[in-house]
């Protein structure tokens, strides 16, 4: 007899939206998160490959950090029922803002999964985040874009 159970796998991939700079540490070829780093120093140069302006920027964080987002996630993060049958995959991206308050709003997506109902979900689950620790650029807390690909996978598993 088999057992259905759900495990949904969730990719996570943060894109900052606000600047279009690559870090320090992308430039000297160190590991950067998107980055891994809460805080990267951004240069700007014009034309002439003078630096016209520097900016240091950290990125939204969840309280916890990413493992607690991971098991965030996994616990309320449901796979669509009326999904079941066809037990499809997909992956949406969701959008949010991190205000200075650190709450979530602006939910939207940017690249649907193909499955109304896993968008839906991927945005009904965002949409509950608990406060996040906001962004800052030059030491001052600033709202912030953020993006999140969640991956929904369907599994089949025996009982044993």
């Amino acid at each position: 007899m088999k057992k259905l159970g759900i495990s949904i796998v969730i990719a996570l991939i943060f894109g900052v939206l606000f600047f279009s700079n690559r870090c320090n540490a992308q430039s000297q070829k160190q590991p950067c998160s998107t980055c891994g780093q809460k805080e990267m120093a951004f240069e700007k140069y014009n034309s002439n490959r003078e630096m016209v302006g520097s900016a240091t920027l950290r990125l939204p964080e969840y309280d916890g950090g990413m493992d607690s987002l991971y098991l965030y996630l996994a616990e309320n993060l449901q796979y669509p029922e009326s999904l079941k049958a066809s037990k499809v995959e997909g992956t949406t991206l969701v959008q949010f803002l991190v205000g200075k308050d650190g709450e979530v709003s602006n939910v939207s997506v940017v690249q649907s999964s193909g499955y109304p109902e896993m968008d839906e979900e991927a945005v009904r689950v965002v949409e509950s985040f608990p406060n996040w620790k906001p962004a800052a650029k030059n030491g001052e807390v600033i709202a912030m874009k953020t993006q999140l690909p969640v991956r929904f996978v369907y599994h089949e598993e025996e009982e044993e």
